[in-house]
């Protein structure tokens, strides 16, 4: 029996609000889920499992009709799926009300319940959520019946205040395999016989790395079961970290081009976290701004540290407080002392300071 399984598609998210390109994200996100549909057209499952989600909110009308035209196009292949923490059921709901089409089932419930498929031999087991929070660990108590059926088990939690979820437990549940949604990194292990697909396009700037489905095939013979799961990565947009190491000959047009350089190069359609690290001009000043709008930037951090010749300045101010301030938190006259970034930083923060007041005739700050 094979199956493809999905979770946190989030449809209605609008990501990185404020930003130029935040209404096409909204579009990324419907587009995902449009693809992952053309791809159980093409490679026919046996059952499409979704666990929770699905939307980022309470759907309106018109969004669970357009869900539902999706899910028409695959009309032979059975979908389950359940209403994770963003999407809980409220009674009088468009969600709680609405007609899916002959191949979905969707697990309203608050308490657990089953939809069986004879043909391919499988049970799916599920409830949905009916509030934000649940704090209970309600999936550890939950175990498989013993027959010749594969029961596979639809959850959606795995924080302390969306149903805790004890994996050890889990695995000795009994399930042939259990298809869990709420955190948006994919993790899997055929062994646990569990799997978290992630979101399917990413939401925001903390859910970098690869994002699509899993896909699996319970097995059993000589009355054992066996598993075999997968990741299938979807070409989506992707928050992809940038990090750019300055010198002291860097400026401001030329980090842009190598900026602008490295986008072209992985899709200017994507968002870049950039981080710059390195030893800078003294004088530079980067205007963040500026740099920004060489492509969709989602943020901007500046680590580097001014190329400052800390021996000759020594040097040059042994007898007045810049000297003082040099020798005092660096006895030995080199950065070794600075094995945190957080006091070398601060430490140059106060060099610049002073440099920048320093009234070379009184030899004062």
């Amino acid at each position: 029996m094979k199956f493809m399984h999905t979770a946190d598609i989030h449809l209605g998210c609008q990501p990185d609000r404020g930003f130029p390109w935040s209404k096409e994200r909204s579009l990324d996100i419907l587009s995902a889920f449009r693809d992952f549909i053309n791809a159980c057209q093409q490679e026919e499952p046996d059952l499409v499992l979704i666990s929770g989600d699905l939307f980022h909110r309470q759907p309106a009308p018109v969004e669970l009709k357009e869900v539902n035209s999706l899910f028409s196009g695959i009309p032979d292949i059975p979908v389950v799926l359940i209403a994770g923490n963003h999407d809980c059921v409220r009674p009088g709901s468009s969600l709680a009300e609405f007609s899916w089409a002959p191949n979905v089932t969707f697990l309203s419930d608050s308490k657990p319940e089953t939809v069986s498929f004879p043909k391919i031999k499988t049970v799916v087991h599920g409830f949905s959520y009916h509030s934000r929070e649940i704090k209970e660990p309600l999936y550890d108590s939950l175990t498989a019946p013993k027959d010749e059926n594969f029961h596979i088990l639809l959850a959606h939690g795995g924080d302390e205040t969306h149903i805790p979820i004890d994996k050890k437990k889990l695995s000795a549940s009994g399930f042939s395999y259990t298809a869990l949604g709420h955190i948006h990194k994919p993790e899997f292990s055929e062994a646990g016989r569990y799997g978290f697909p992630g979101s399917l396009s990413p939401l925001d700037l903390t859910e970098t790395g690869a994002h699509g489905y899993l896909a699996g095939e319970l097995k059993r013979e000589d009355g054992k079961e066996s598993l075999k799961l997968g990741f299938v990565p979807l070409s989506s947009r992707s928050y992809i970290p940038c990090q750019v190491k300055v010198t002291d000959r860097t400026t401001n047009q030329s980090l842009f081009q190598t900026l602008e350089k490295f986008m072209k190069q992985y899709g200017v359609s994507n968002m870049y976290k950039v981080t710059l690290s390195g030893k800078r001009d003294p004088d530079l000043v980067f205007h963040k701004d500026y740099l920004c709008s060489a492509g969709r930037i989602i943020s901007f951090r500046d680590d580097t540290i001014p190329s400052y010749d800390i021996e000759q300045l020594l040097n040059s101010h042994r007898n007045d407080i810049i000297g003082d301030y040099i020798a005092a938190l660096l006895p030995d006259g080199t950065e070794k002392e600075f094995s945190d970034p957080l006091r070398r930083h601060a430490f140059y923060y106060g060099l610049d300071a002073l440099l920048s007041n320093f009234d070379i005739d009184t030899g004062e700050s």
